[in-house]
């Protein structure tokens, strides 16, 4: 199982203005400042992340296309108010094997470019038993 996130953030990004009326529900925000995990710096940037939708790897990418399409006029809008960075990050799931491919089809990856997005594959392994 994994699960598909958006991700927006900028440098001058008022994160907290912004989710007052914004259409995305974050499930996480991060702010300009913050001491992030266990490391040592401090974030540049402010921003939030957005479940598009959780699901096995390749039941991601219908999900990943709607929500592209539902969103694309508040892309923009988020380029104006301060965002310099949005992504989509697939969550994979390792199973050990020695090769694994995850196939991202062209509809998709040419959305992902015109809308200037970039694109992360987090992979995550399960201890096993």
């Amino acid at each position: 199982m994994g699960a598909c996130v958006f991700v927006a953030s900028g440098l001058s990004f008022d994160v907290d203005r912004y989710l007052r009326t914004s259409p995305f529900r974050a499930v996480s925000v991060f702010r300009k400042g913050e001491i992030p995990g266990k490391e040592l710096t401090t974030r540049p940037d402010s921003g939030f992340v957005v479940l598009v939708g959780e699901s096995k790897e390749l039941e991601q990418i219908p999900l990943a296309l709607e929500f592209l399409v539902r969103h694309q006029r508040d892309f923009r809008t988020l380029r104006q108010v301060g965002v310099d960075n949005m992504l989509l990050d697939f969550g994979v799931e390792r199973t050990g094997k020695l090769q694994e491919s995850f196939y991202l089809p062209p509809e998709l990856i040419a959305r992902l470019g015109q809308l200037g997005f970039g694109l992360i594959f987090s992979s995550l392994q399960l201890p096993q038993g």
